[in-house]
């Protein structure tokens, strides 16, 4: 009887759920990026929502209640030069191509005859797609960033997070806190060079020729206007492990990890590939999606190969093609490979990660220390946070020889110290009162039932800038401050020549 009862209680629930129609919009991201959202998109799509995805990339298998609308030709790595060129030429060229690259993901006919259908809310990517804002204006629905890092300056400045980069530095920098003076200037510079970029370039850029090509309707307000309006950001970060810890508003929503899951078996042929490692275990290498392998310069590639043939663990190399000449017998190549099944496998004994974010979470959900190789973007800040936390360590390509790169591996296969703290900071990632599964599902679900959730939204964003920092207060205080003084000074000093110049009057007399 008391099954029955479940039972009937669990369909009651489940039937008591709206299932609404969300349009997510992912046009222009790395291949990786997909890997977090699907992590929103699935939850949702177990609770009966209907979800359509606009993607770049093929749906790796098919859902239910998951809809995926593919856009040609919009991979970004068909149009970033190669990434090995320096850390800042990648992003360097995704912010130039953004305005042109954005128009033509909304040109599409397939995203096109989107517009023609009926949904209940929009999540939308925030990496480099606010053309798409016109889509949420026609629609006139209200929208959800999700945004695949953490919250960058330029994003926190569209849902009125403070940021302080006093103490929490630029990506672009790889200073550790505390922070001197130079290092404080230089990254609060940076943040504003940052933000006048992206409000006073890029966003006008790409309003300017999405209007030219008449995606951008004429009554729509300026992007400048609509990208401040959204309801919430969901971000890939995890509260509890920020270092170091800072404030946000209510509407910014933490699922960090919403990918990780626990590993499971390698598939026989690997599995079988690792054994043969017996108990010196196996090293992991991967430079993720967005990098392309083959394209390092070539006297790279020979270091690694003199280095790993050297080793007595056996080395799995994600490589974008079957062969390598040169391949020492304990190195096997893959071109796909299931990465976290591989992490979650006791007998790995190390990763060696370009420090996307995504792989640095997964490194540190299953507690494995890492040797970051970076190659781009936030990648080597990304690294340089680990080896201050204590879990890994840094080698940079300029640095790479044989010698530096067998000392690095040595160094975190053999340093207990940071097997424990990888081990904490698994712990503490994973010790959240609820899953970011949950959390996902719950705001999503939150912004339909409120409308939007207007209430969420931060006065800061209606400020200008002198009001919220209170320049004007302060003004007016040091002010009077600066008068009282003032006064107080010529009322001592009037009063000194009055008593100095009756004293010297009575001693003439």
């Amino acid at each position: 009887m008391r099954v029955w009862l479940l039972v009937a209680a669990v369909v009651v629930c489940v039937s008591s759920v709206q299932a609404d129609r969300i349009l997510f919009l992912n046009p222009i991201s790395s291949k990786s990026h997909k890997n977090f959202y699907m992590g929103i998109i699935n939850p949702l799509a177990d609770r009966g929502h209907q979800v359509t995805m606009v993607s770049a990339y093929k749906p790796s298998k098919v859902r239910q209640n998951v809809r995926e609308v593919v856009l040609p030709d919009m991979d970004i790595s068909k149009f970033i030069p190669n990434l090995f060129g320096g850390k800042l030429t990648g992003p360097l060229t995704l912010i130039r191509e953004a305005p042109t690259k954005c128009s033509d993901a909304l040109e599409k006919q397939e995203m096109q005859n989107l517009l023609k259908e009926e949904f209940d809310l929009i999540i939308l990517s925030a990496f480099l797609s606010d053309c798409f804002l016109s889509v949420v204006h026609q629609m006139k629905l209200p929208y959800i960033y999700v945004i695949p890092a953490g919250l960058m300056a330029p994003f926190g400045d569209l849902l009125g997070n403070t940021n302080f980069p006093s103490y929490i530095a630029s990506k672009l920098f790889t200073f550790k806190h505390p922070m001197t003076f130079t290092q404080r200037a230089l990254s609060t510079l940076s943040d504003v060079l940052s933000a006048v970029v992206t409000e006073y370039h890029v966003i006008p850029s790409m309003e300017n020729e999405c209007r030219r090509r008449g995606l951008c309707p004429e009554d729509m307000p300026s992007l400048s206007v609509l990208r401040y309006n959204t309801s919430l950001a969901l971000i890939n970060s995890v509260k509890t492990v920020d270092m170091p810890p800072r404030p946000y508003v209510p509407s910014v929503i933490h699922l960090g990890g919403i990918h990780c899951g626990s590993a499971q078996p390698l598939p026989k042929d690997l599995d079988d590939w690792v054994k043969g490692a017996g108990s010196d275990g196996f090293i992991f290498f991967s430079l993720g999606s967005a990098v392309t392998p083959s394209s390092m310069p070539e006297e790279h590639r020979q270091t690694l190969v003199k280095v790993f043939g050297s080793l007595k663990q056996r080395v799995l190399w994600k490589w974008d093609k079957d062969t390598m000449d040169d391949l020492p017998p304990n190195v096997r190549l893959g071109k796909w490979l299931p990465q976290q099944d591989i992490l979650g496998d006791p007998r790995l004994r190390l990763f060696i990660t370009h420090g996307g974010l995504l792989s640095t979470l997964e490194s540190m959900y299953h507690g494995v220390p890492v040797l970051g190789m970076p190659v781009f973007a936030d990648q080597e800040t990304n690294m340089v946070e680990v080896e201050a936390d204590g879990w890994g360590s840094v080698l940079l390509w300029d640095d790479l020889s044989p010698d530096t790169l067998k000392e690095k591996l040595q160094f975190v296969m053999t340093n207990q110290e940071l097997k424990a703290r990888v081990a904490h900071r698994s712990a503490v990632m994973k010790d959240q009162p609820q899953h970011p599964t949950e959390v996902a599902v719950y705001w999503v679900e939150y912004v339909l039932r409120h409308n939007g959730a207007t209430h969420l939204r931060c006065p800061s964003l209606d400020m200008p800038w002198y009001k919220l920092y209170n320049v004007d207060v302060w003004v007016t205080v040091v002010g009077v401050m600066l008068l009282f003084f003032w006064l107080f000074y010529r009322l001592v000093r009037a009063l000194l020549r009055c008593i100095f110049s009756s004293g010297a009057k009575h001693k003439v007399d």
